[in-house]
């Protein structure tokens, strides 16, 4: 059976398709140009013999090359053969906390540009390992799922803002049962779940949903992001100014805090650790070594077919079709 690279290219089909098209149409139209003018009888008499056979393999030789070429784009996969590849048995979900908190300012530009930075770092240190992202503010998402594609996945990280959930809060127990979904039981190598956020839950029980993720094996990393005194949450028009700061329904300026208790208490319950973000970030080293250690301690051998992309077949096809349309003599009038 024969795979393809990049399927994408077959719409490329249409192109000789419309010169065939194209083709017959103009052909047509000549003809019947002639034949109103009463010189078609004449014109076919002067042709040489075969003309028109000859012109008919020119061009269907000149459209098979084409189509040659149009397979060689798409990569036909022929032959497989074992490779062995060197996996280090981490799966890693990242759970981004998107909820409007995350534009405080107490780590430098804002929590949330901060975070993003200090975990593209973390993901160019996961190399080998499959990472997926979890975005999450009232309710949590899959953003990203399980990738070993390291670029796929701090792509997804990029997409990641603050309002990217559009319900509102802060529901970390419901991102760490959305990691348990995808990181099933008894699949993949050692589950981790590294949660980011500055920990003021609204009513999702996280530490019950730690227990359900101790029960599993998933370990959960937290890294707490802000500060235990609190920061005004700023409000940003369309422009990205800030217009003033959240208030509550006293009209108080909200503090949001770190809740450093509650993480530290998710993270011992699965054998994890917690870690609070910093403007050296300091923490992404320590974390990268936790990480490393398990990485050491489940790093697998495994076997996959590798089918190769025999291109220059269909490449060197195409070519020859051409060559051979340009020596078919197509002749001319007789004399």
């Amino acid at each position: 059976m024969t795979y393809f690279a990049y399927p994408e290219m077959w719409s490329w089909l249409l192109v000789p398709l419309a010169l065939w098209v194209a083709g017959l149409w103009v052909d047509r139209q000549r003809r019947q140009a002639l034949r109103r003018l009463g010189q078609l009888p004449t014109i076919l008499r002067m042709l040489p013999p075969g003309l028109a056979r000859r012109r008919n393999w020119i061009a269907a030789a000149r459209i098979a090359g084409l189509v040659c070429f149009v397979v060689a784009l798409a990569g036909p996969l022929i032959g497989a053969r074992l490779t062995e590849f060197k996996q280090r048995g981490l799966d890693v979900f990242i759970a981004v906390d998107c909820s409007l908190s995350m534009q405080a300012e107490d780590l430098k530009p804002n929590r949330m540009a901060h975070a993003k930075l200090i975990l593209g770092q973390l993901i160019d240190k996961l190399a080998g390992s499959r990472i997926g992202i979890i975005a999450f503010a009232g309710q949590a998402y899959v953003e990203c799922p399980l990738t070993s594609d390291s670029g796929a996945a701090k792509e997804a990280l990029d997409a990641i803002d603050v309002g990217s959930v559009p319900i509102p809060g802060t529901v970390i127990g419901e991102a760490i049962r959305t990691a348990l979904k995808g990181l099933k039981a008894g699949e993949g190598g050692s589950r981790v779940l590294l949660l980011l956020t500055d920990g003021e839950d609204h009513h999702s029980d996280p530490v019950a949903a730690a227990k359900e993720a101790k029960k599993v094996g998933m370990k959960i990393f937290a890294i707490g992001i802000g500060s235990i005194q609190g920061e005004p949450i700023p409000i940003l028009d369309e422009q990205g100014h800030r217009t003033g700061y959240k208030r509550d329904k006293k009209g108080e300026v909200v503090l949001s805090r770190l809740d450093e208790a509650t993480l530290s208490q998710i993270a011992q319950e699965t054998g994890g650790q917690y870690f609070r973000a910093s403007d050296t970030g300091d923490e992404i080293d320590l974390l990268s070594h936790a990480l490393e250690n398990l990485q050491q301690g489940d790093q697998k051998t495994r076997l996959f077919n590798r089918y190769e992309n025999r291109f220059q077949w269909p490449l060197a096809l195409g070519l020859l079709l051409l060559l051979i349309s340009l020596a078919i003599p197509e002749g001319g009038f007789r004399s």
